[in-house]
């Protein structure tokens, strides 16, 4: 898929409590994740772009920018459930 691995897939949900008590770091899979969240931010970017480019909106660099920051940060969040 363009926006999301395999890989990033597998890896970037948060370790389990059983896991983080055996010793496995709580950090584990953030990589992954955020290295999914830009790649899916990315994709929308262009494709905002190309929307933007083609039909007569109003939209503007500072909002778009604001709408994508906040959409990756909850992404970002709720992925590691």
């Amino acid at each position: 898929m363009i926006g999301q691995t395999d890989r990033q897939a597998a890896g970037k949900a948060a370790p389990s409590a059983t896991e983080v008590a055996d010793g496995v770091s709580p950090r584990r899979g953030w990589g992954a994740c955020l290295g999914h969240v830009a790649q899916y931010h990315l994709v929308m970017a262009v494709m905002l772009s190309l929307v933007w480019a083609v039909l007569p909106l109003q939209m503007f660099w500072p909002g778009l920018a604001a709408g994508l920051a906040v959409s990756a940060v909850t992404h970002a969040f709720v992925d590691r459930r």
